[in-house]
C-alpha cells in the first residue's frame, strides 16, 4: 500500500469517527436545540489541541473548538491529565464563544500516554442568567448565565447524581434535565471517539496512527496554500453594519480590509467599531472562526480535508475593545450577529478577488427566540429557536429560501416536535414570506413567517435579530432583501410593533409573528428570464405585480 493510500484510509477512519459522534450525540440529546435544530459540533483532537478531523456541524462552533482547547490546554498542566478527567468550560475570554456553548473535552489515553482528544461543544438551552433562554438585555456577561472556568475534573468523583459538577450546574439553569441530559450525551460522543480511535490504532498501529494524524494536517495546510496562490495578490476592501440601535450605538461598521500574498492571507478587521453596552459584542474565537469559515466556502478546492492546517496560513487582525475582541466583562449573547457581518464582508472581499465566485449577501441573521413558562409546580419550559432567512443570489442560480446562515447552520426545529414537547405555546403558521428576497438576475433567498400562540398566561419571550432596518444588500445590480420583523398581536386584537431586541409577556391567545428577511439579489432584474418570473409567480415566491 502507498503512503498516499494509506493517508487516505486515515483521513476516511478519522471522518467517520467525528461522524459517528455527531450521530450519537444528537440522538441521545435532549433539548430541541440540540436534538432537532443541530446546534452542536464534534471534532478530534490531537494531543497539541490541534483538529485533525470534524464532523459537517456548525461551522463557527467547529472552527473555534482548536481555539478554545488551545487555551483550555495553556491553562491547564497537560501532563497531569488522567483517562478519568475532563475539562468542561464555556468562558468567551478564555477562547470559548458564548456561555450557551458549552465545550467538553475528554482525553484519549492508548498505552498509558496523551494521543489526543475527543471534543464536543453545544448550545445549551438554558445556563441561567437574567430570562429564560436568553439575557436579550444583559449588559453585561454576569448578567447572562451561569461561566465555568478552563479547569478538569474527576468523571467518577464530580459527575456522579451527588457529583460537584453536576450539582453547580443542576443548581444554576431551568431545565436541568434538558442541560444534563445534553451533557451526558456530548459525554457519550466523546467515549464513542475514544472507543474508534482505539480501534484504528489496534488495526493500523499506533505510532502510524498518531503520525498520520499530523501529516493529514500538513497535507490540509499544502493544499489550502495551493488553494490560495490560484487567487491573484492583492488588497481587497469590504464592509458592512451591525444594527446598533437597540443600544443607543447607530450603525456599527465591520470592516475588513483583506490582503492576499503568495500562499497567505491577512484578513484586517482593526477598523470595526467599538464593543457596545449590549449582549452583540463577538468573542475572537468566534470572530477568527467566521473569517476561517468564510475562506473556506470560497476557495476553489472544495475537496480538502479541514482541519488546523487550513487555518495556518490566515491570519486575523482585530482591535481589543472592539465589537469584534470586546473586553470582559462586555455581554456576547448575541455574538453571531456581527460574527455573520465578519462572514459577509470576508465573502465579499473574497468575491473581489474571484469573481467568479462572487454572491450577493444573505439575510445571515440569527433570529433568536426564546418561549418559556414556568408553571404552578414551580417547573420550567424554556424553547430555544434559531430561525433562517433568504440566502443571497449567486451567479448560478437563485438564493436558498428559509435556512440559517452559513456559518450557524440550524435546522428550523419541526412543529409537530415542539407541540408534542411543550404545552405553553402552539404554532399557527409557518411560511415563506412571498418577495422577499431582493429581485434580479437570479433572485435572493425567501425569508420566513412564524407564528407563536401563547397557551397558558405568564410566558416569557425574549429575542434578538439584525436587519430589521435595512435589508441584504444586492450585487451587481441585483436588489436588497426584505427586512425582518417581530411582531406581537394581543388576544384582543391589539398590534404592538417590538423592536429587533426584546423581551416581554404573553397571555392566554397572544400572538408573536417572528419574520426573517431575504437575501439580496445578483444581477440586472431586467436580465431575469421570463421562465423564471413565471415560475416566482406560480410558485408564491413573487407577487403578480412584480412580473
Amino acid at each position: 500500500m502507498t503512503q498516499q493510500h494509506q493517508l487516505g484510509l486515515f483521513k476516511s477512519a478519522f471522518e467517520s469517527l467525528t461522524r459517528e459522534m455527531a450521530v450519537n450525540l444528537r440522538r441521545a440529546a435532549f433539548s430541541s436545540i440540540v436534538r432537532e435544530a443541530r446546534d452542536f459540533s464534534v471534532a478530534l483532537a490531537d494531543r497539541r489541541g490541534a483538529i485533525v478531523a470534524q464532523a459537517e456541524c456548525i461551522p463557527i462552533m467547529t472552527a473555534g473548538v482548536a481555539i478554545a482547547l488551545q487555551h483550555a490546554l495553556a491553562e491547564l498542566d497537560v501532563d497531569a491529565l488522567t483517562e478519568d478527567d475532563a475539562i468542561l468550560y464555556n468562558d468567551p475570554y478564555k477562547g470559548g464563544q458564548h456561555l450557551q456553548d458549552i465545550y467538553l473535552f475528554n482525553p484519549i489515553f492508548l498505552d498509558g500516554s496523551l494521543v489526543g482528544f475527543a471534543a464536543t461543544t453545544a448550545h445549551h438551552v438554558d445556563v441561567g442568567g437574567a430570562y429564560a433562554g436568553l439575557s436579550a438585555d444583559a449588559t453585561e456577561i454576569y448578567q447572562e448565565g451561569l461561566r465555568l472556568p478552563v479547569s478538569t475534573f474527576s468523571l467518577s468523583r464530580d459527575w456522579g447524581e451527588r457529583g460537584f459538577v453536576r450539582r453547580i450546574i443542576e443548581a444554576n439553569v431551568r431545565v436541568p434535565d434538558l442541560v444534563i441530559g445534553d451533557l451526558e450525551a456530548q459525554l457519550a460522543a466523546n467515549r464513542i471517539a475514544q472507543q474508534r480511535f482505539a480501534e484504528i490504532a489496534a488495526r493500523y498501529g499506533l505510532d502510524p496512527t498518531l503520525a498520520a494524524m499530523d501529516e493529514l494536517q500538513d497535507y490540509a495546510e499544502r493544499r489550502f496554500r495551493s488553494a490560495i496562490r490560484a487567487i491573484p495578490d492583492g488588497e481587497y476592501r469590504a464592509a458592512d453594519f451591525v444594527d446598533g440601535s437597540p443600544w443607543g450605538a447607530g450603525d456599527i461598521p465591520v470592516e475588513v480590509v483583506l490582503t492576499v500574498a503568495g500562499d497567505e492571507i491577512v484578513v484586517d478587521l482593526r477598523g470595526s467599531g467599538p464593543q457596545v453596552v449590549g449582549n452583540v459584542n463577538c468573542p475572537y474565537a468566534s470572530t477568527v472562526s467566521a473569517v476561517q469559515s468564510a475562506i473556506r466556502c470560497m476557495i476553489s478546492d472544495t475537496d480538502i480535508p479541514f482541519n488546523e492546517g487550513c487555518n495556518r496560513p490566515i491570519t486575523v487582525l482585530t482591535e481589543y475593545g472592539s465589537i469584534l475582541n470586546p473586553a470582559p466583562p462586555a455581554a456576547v449573547r448575541a455574538r453571531l450577529t456581527p460574527a455573520s457581518r465578519v462572514f459577509n464582508v470576508v465573502v465579499s472581499a473574497m468575491g473581489q478577488a474571484v469573481p467568479e465566485a462572487a454572491v450577493a449577501t444573505g439575510f445571515d441573521t440569527t433570529t433568536a427566540f426564546a418561549i418559556s413558562h414556568l408553571a404552578a409546580t414551580g417547573d420550567y419550559q424554556v424553547v430555544v429557536e434559531i430561525l433562517g432567512g433568504g440566502w443571497g443570489g449567486c451567479q448560478a442560480h437563485d438564493g436558498a429560501d428559509a435556512l440559517d446562515n452559513p456559518i450557524s447552520n440550524c435546522a428550523n426545529a419541526p412543529i409537530e416536535s415542539l407541540e408534542t414537547d411543550y404545552s405553553h405555546f402552539a404554532i399557527t403558521e409557518y411560511s415563506l414570506v412571498e418577495s422577499s428576497g431582493g429581485d434580479g438576475e437570479h433572485r435572493g433567498g425567501l425569508g420566513i413567517r412564524r407564528v407563536y400562540e401563547a397557551l397558558a398566561d405568564g410566558v416569557q419571550i425574549a429575542g434578538y435579530a439584525d436587519r430589521h432596518r435595512s435589508g441584504a444588500p444586492g450585487l451587481a445590480g441585483g436588489e436588497p432583501g426584505a427586512v425582518g420583523r417581530f411582531r406581537l398581536t394581543r388576544a384582543d386584537g391589539r398590534v404592538e410593533p417590538i423592536t429587533a431586541v426584546f423581551s416581554g409577556t404573553l397571555d392566554r391567545g397572544d400572538r408573536i409573528e417572528v419574520l426573517t428577511g431575504g437575501g439580496g439579489g445578483i444581477g440586472d432584474p431586467g436580465s431575469r428570464s421570463a421562465r423564471a418570473r413565471e415560475s416566482d409567480t406560480t410558485d408564491g415566491y413573487a407577487k403578480e405585480h412584480q412580473r
